[in-house]
Order: C-alpha cells, then structure tokens, then sequence
C-alpha cells in the first residue's frame, strides 16, 4: 500500500505547481475516491491523450476527430491569415479567443524564459516559430506579443525580438505587443474580456 502511495505521490508532483506535500495530500484523496469514479477518471485521461493532438501550424493542442493535422482555427479560411499572436500557453490562446475581439491566427510558445535561463530556446518553441514565420507561403504582415505582464513574459518578450528581429527585417513583418490594460505582474489566462479586448485594440 505504502509502495503504491509513494509511486502515485511521485507522479502527482511531476503536476505544475503542485509540491510533495499537495501531492501527497491528492494522492491520499484518490485512493479514497470509489472505484467507479477512479476508472471514469483514468479512461478520461488514456482518451484525452490519445485523441488529442498538436496543431501543426499553432502548436496548441486540439481534438483529433479526423485525419486533419491543423486545429480549427489554423483550417479556417476566415482567419485573417495575416496576423499571427504569439501566446504562452493553450489557456491564453483560450482566453484572447472568449473574448471575440481577434480574428487573426497564433503560436503557442509551450512556456516563457527567465534571465536564469542559459539556453532558452530548449524552454520555449522559438525554433519552429522561425520555421513557421520563414515558410514563403504565409500571408503574416504582424506579429503581435502577447505575453504575460511578468518578469518572465518580459524576459520571453526581450528574447523573442532579438530572435525574430532578422527575419522580420526580411519578410517585412510588423512586431507590436499589447497595450498596458495589462498591469504587471498579470498573466493572460486571468484576464478579463473588457481588459483584452482593450490591450489588444491599443497593441504598439
């Protein structure tokens, strides 16, 4: 019994911000939790994670219901394919789309950089962000930042532009990040849609 709590105890802490004693404490609460319950949850998760897949083109994760490689929104014609917002993670992406403000297309970083950070292309999705912005089919004339107000959206920030600035110069592509509705130390994922809405429309 010991044995399966230690090994159930190490896997919750590989959990974001979850530390050794919340993982403990949640590894105690599921094996409390009736059998039933614990084999919907477990089929949930093997389902979630083999038919869920990753965009091809925005990285960000999307139900796999036919052989489509692109999520809906990288598929959708409508799309203004001519700007493309660069976000950290798949529940920012989430948050600018509630609030009906954007109509262009995105990146999905997969994270941020800090000044700690001594090879900071391993942290982030920079490479295939290169790769995506130098494809000779693209129609992108903006790139729009929209990163966290925190020193590690900052710091991604800075490193980004020094890594996209050639390629920018080359294909002629504007670089803007969002207006200060946005006060430090807020990440995207908690912002509201009046709030967006407004660092979107006073981006520079």
């Amino acid at each position: 019994m010991n044995d399966r709590l230690e090994q159930l105890t190490e896997l919750l802490q590989e959990l974001p911000g979850i530390g050794p004693r919340q993982a403990r404490r949640l590894a105690f609460w599921f094996v409390r939790r009736d059998r039933q319950w614990v084999g919907r949850f477990a089929e949930a998760l093997t389902k979630a994670r083999s038919e869920v897949e990753t965009c091809e083109s925005c990285r960000r994760l999307f139900p796999a219901v036919d052989s489509s490689k692109q999520c809906s929104i990288c598929a959708n014609d409508a799309r203004d394919g001519g700007e493309l917002m660069i976000v950290e993670r798949d529940v920012d992406l989430e948050n600018v789309e509630r609030t009906g403000a954007y109509r262009g297309k995105y990146f999905v970083l997969g994270g941020t950089t800090s000044p700690l950070d001594k090879e900071p292309e391993k942290k982030i999705r920079v490479r295939s962000l290169l790769q995506h912005l130098g494809n000779k089919d693209n129609s992108i004339q903006e790139v729009i930042l929209a990163l966290s107000a925190t020193t590690e959206g900052e710091d991604t920030a800075t490193y980004l532009e020094e890594r996209l600035r050639p390629i920018m110069k080359e294909q002629n592509i504007k670089l803007s990040t969002l207006g200060r509705g946005l006060s430090t130390g807020t990440e995207l994922e908690y912002v509201d849609k009046d709030t967006m809405t407004h660092a979107l429309n006073s981006r520079n």
